[in-house]
C-alpha cells in the first residue's frame, strides 16, 4: 500500500477524533482602523459581484496540506489572490479557510489573502479547533461589514466540524444591508447534510434582510439527499441554472458541489465556474442585480429589505 495513503488515512482518523467543534464560535474580524467608505466603483455599480471558493487549507490542487510547507501554502494562496484581482468581486465566501494551523504553514490564510487582495473588511470562524489546527469559513469584503454572526452545526461521530459565517454587508449604491453566508456542509454522509440543512433553515428563516448563501454544499441539485431543494424551499432562494450540465466545480468527480443561492430580491445577471486550478474545487462567481420587486421593497421599507433580523 502507498505509504502516502497510510499517512493521510492515519492523519484523517486522528483529526476526526481530536478536533473539537467550536459550538459557540466567536469569529475573528478585521476592518479599517478608521471608517472608510466603499470604493466608488463598488458603491455605484448596479450589480454586486460575489465569489466563493473552498481554499482546501491552502494546498492548491495538491494531495494534502500536511505534505507541503509554508512557502507552498503561500504560493498557492498567491494564485488565489491573483484570481481574485482578475475577477474583482465585491464579496467573497471562503471555506476550508485556516487560521494559524500546524498542517498549513502556521499563518492566517484569510488575513493573508485579504491583505494581498486589498479587502478591508472580513470575518473568519474557526468551526474546528484542536491538535494545533484552527479552520472553518470566512467572508471578506470590499463593502463595509456592519455586523456578523456564526454557527457550527451539531457534531456527529467521525465527522469533521462544519458550519457557516454570516456577514451583514452594506451595499452603499443601493442603500441596503445584505446577509451574506459562507457555508461548508458534510461531504460524506447524506443524513448529516440533511440535518445541517434543517439547522440552516432554522437559523436563517426569520431574518429580514436579502440573503446570499454561497459555499461548498457537497451535494448536487438532484441528489437523493434533497438538501439544496430543502434550502431553496425553506428560505425562498434561487440557484442559477441548477440542472445545467457544464458547471461542475469539483473536477475529480465531475460534480457541481459549490453553489450561490440568492433570495427573491436578487436576479442572476451572470454566473461562471472558473478554470483556475487553485484548489481541488473551482471558484464560482456571480453578478447579482436587484429585481424590480427588490427595488420596490427597498423603497417601501418592507419585505426582506425592512430593517431587523440582526
Amino acid at each position: 500500500m502507498n505509504p502516502r495513503f497510510l499517512i493521510l488515512a492515519s492523519l484523517t482518523v486522528t483529526v476526526c477524533a481530536c478536533v473539537s467543534p467550536n459550538l459557540a464560535p466567536q469569529p475573528s474580524t478585521f476592518s479599517p482602523a478608521h471608517h472608510q467608505p466603499a470604493s466608488a466603483n463598488a458603491a455605484d455599480d448596479p450589480t454586486l459581484r460575489m465569489l466563493s471558493i473552498n481554499l482546501a487549507h491552502g494546498r492548491g490542487d495538491g494531495v494534502h496540506q500536511a505534505l507541503q510547507d509554508e512557502q507552498d501554502a503561500r504560493r498557492n494562496l498567491d494564485a488565489v489572490e491573483a484570481l481574485i484581482r482578475r475577477e474583482s468581486p465585491d464579496v467573497i465566501g471562503l471555506q476550508e479557510a485556516d487560521a494559524p494551523s500546524k498542517w498549513s504553514g502556521n499563518f492566517h490564510h484569510v488575513e493573508y489573502i485579504a491583505e494581498a487582495a486589498e479587502f478591508k473588511w472580513g470575518m473568519h470562524t474557526a468551526h474546528a479547533r484542536g491538535l494545533g489546527l484552527s479552520y472553518g469559513t470566512a467572508v471578506i469584503s470590499r463593502l463595509p461589514i456592519e455586523d456578523h454572526a456564526a454557527y457550527t452545526f451539531r457534531p456527529a461521530p467521525a465527522s469533521l466540524p462544519k458550519g457557516f459565517s454570516l456577514a451583514i454587508v452594506r451595499w452603499p449604491g443601493k442603500g441596503i444591508e445584505i446577509d451574506v453566508v459562507s457555508v461548508h456542509m458534510e461531504p460524506l454522509r447524506e443524513a448529516i447534510r440533511q440535518r445541517q440543512a434543517v439547522e440552516l433553515v432554522a437559523a436563517l428563516a426569520d431574518r429580514k434582510r436579502p440573503l446570499v448563501m454561497m459555499g461548498d454544499f457537497n451535494t448536487e441539485w438532484d441528489d437523493d439527499d434533497g438538501v439544496l431543494k430543502k434550502l431553496v424551499d425553506g428560505l425562498d432562494l434561487t440557484a442559477h441554472a441548477p440542472l445545467q450540465e457544464d458547471l461542475a466545480t469539483f473536477p475529480k468527480l465531475d460534480r457541481r458541489l459549490d453553489w450561490i443561492l440568492v433570495s427573491s430580491e436578487f436576479r442572476f445577471v451572470d454566473f461562471d465556474v472558473l478554470d483556475d486550478p487553485v484548489s481541488d474545487h473551482r471558484a464560482i462567481v456571480a453578478d447579482l442585480a436587484l429585481t424590480m420587486d427588490g427595488e420596490e421593497g427597498r423603497l417601501a421599507g418592507s419585505g426582506r429589505h425592512a430593517d431587523g433580523g440582526g
